[in-house]
């Protein structure tokens, strides 16, 4: 009897084992079937939400271009552009020439304005689309944006979701001295306003990045408001952003806040014209062009300039390129506190995304990737600095203050002569037995 019970013990533990093994071989089989079916589901679901994100952001073309680098230029109806798309714009009538322009304001040893520098700047640039034919009058040129352009955006966002080292430009506060979020800086800025806008030269290089996540900068901030979630701003200047465009060609791009940027960013991201805010009224240059050439060290030095101000009459901010391309504005009714009043303050430089891989800081480059000490023709430079007064005169920056995160790994050099006025030498490396 003792036997069969023993026996009976044993067949039913052998049982338990079986179904348990039965039971486990079922949730693998399950987890596997449901797998196969949620994930394509996942995968259709979001296919479905790019296709929409694309028909809506494309607007009807009434002419496509394709450039020789495989991009498709839309031509886009003036009034059918993203920028109406904001809800503050639906009623908003386009401006298509500022009511005045900036003007110089001569001092007693000036005899007439100071002569520019056109001659190392690029003239009639000329686009890869352009070679294959223009858009109409009335008409916009705008990138097409593809499924790699977005999942490249949702990339930078979800990155963006857990560290701030993604957002690609931020401002260097000139109280914080110790908390730089992953983003280097060496710039020049003045904080005595209000301030009507400016106008400055950027030499035109092509900086190395390390890492897809990183971007290198060089650029122009306009700031209104103070360094809290009510703060707006421009932004203008030259990037090389791979996350972004899939490349590592220098590009001009523009930027905008309507807040902080951190509390912005969580719902856009305005690096290029995907987003409604910007009115363009070019129909030859758009955000994100090529800049071409570039400078070459110790040889021909490439420049292009940026003008930003505010129309005195309409509150509109414009942007205008090299003295004679006007690319478009800011409208006032997309701001607070750059809508009734002039910008608090102003900053020129540089600025990188550093990701620390590995522990390390990046060999990112900022400017030319050459410190400021080695002068004109090797260190990017910006010159011919000016600052646009409340009477829309262009003046001379005072009370210029230096703003460095790292001098070991990226500096700046001020200075001031006749032919290039007030300006300054900036950028390094990144990484070198300095900087670590």
């Amino acid at each position: 009897l003792s036997s069969a019970k023993s026996n009976s013990v044993q067949v039913m533990h052998v049982r338990s084992l079986t179904m348990k093994s039965v039971v486990r071989c079922l949730l693998v089989v399950l987890t596997v079937m449901v797998t196969n079916i949620v994930e394509p589901i996942a995968g259709k679901v979001k296919n479905q939400q790019i296709e929409l994100r694309l028909k809506q952001l494309n607007k009807q073309a009434l002419k496509s271009l394709e450039s020789s680098n495989g991009e498709i230029i839309d031509c886009i109806s003036i009034a059918n552009q993203p920028a109406f798309d904001h809800p503050m714009l639906k009623n908003h009538t386009i401006q298509m020439t500022p009511s005045s322009y900036p003007h110089e304001v001569l001092t007693e040893e000036d005899n007439a304005p100071t002569p520019s520098n056109d001659e190392e700047q690029p003239e009639n640039t000329v686009q890869p689309w352009q070679l294959v034919g223009e858009c109409p009058e009335n008409t916009i040129p705008i990138k097409r944006i593809t499924k790699e352009d977005l999942l490249r955006e949702d990339n930078i966002k979800n990155h963006g979701n857990k560290s701030n080292i993604s957002q690609p430009h931020q401002f260097y506060h000139p109280k914080d001295t110790t908390n730089y979020s992953g983003h280097e800086y060496a710039i020049t800025s003045v904080s005595d306003g209000p301030y009507r806008g400016t106008k400055a030269q950027i030499n035109v290089w092509k900086p190395r990045v390390q890492e897809v996540g990183e971007s290198s900068i060089s650029q122009i901030s306009i700031i209104g408001g103070k360094f809290d979630a009510g703060l707006n701003s421009i932004q203008a200047g030259s990037h090389v952003h791979p996350a972004l465009y899939g490349d590592d060609n220098p590009r001009f791009f523009i930027y905008w806040t309507v807040s902080s940027h951190k509390l912005f960013l969580k719902k856009k991201n305005v690096l290029i014209n995907w987003c409604p805010g910007f009115v363009q009224i070019n129909k030859k240059l758009t955000p994100g062009y090529l800049l071409t050439p570039i400078s070459t060290y110790n040889g021909p030095q490439v420049k292009f300039t940026i003008q930003m101000w505010k129309d005195p009459k309409t509150g509109n901010w414009w942007l205008q390129l090299n003295d004679q391309e006007l690319i478009g504005y800011w409208p006032k009714e997309i701001f607070t506190n750059l809508a009734d009043e002039g910008a608090s303050v102003i900053e020129w430089g540089g600025e990188v995304v550093n990701k620390k891989k590995d522990g390390q800081h990046t060999t990112t480059e900022m400017g030319s990737g050459h410190f400021p000490s080695e002068g004109f023709g090797k260190a990017s430079s910006f010159e011919v600095i000016k600052i646009i007064d409340m009477n829309n005169g262009l003046i001379d920056p005072v009370k210029v203050k230096t703003l460095v995160s790292r001098p070991a790994c990226y500096d700046i050099k001020t200075g001031y002569d006749k032919k290039y006025e007030v300006f300054f030498y900036y950028g390094g490396p990144g990484r070198n037995p300095n900087c670590s």
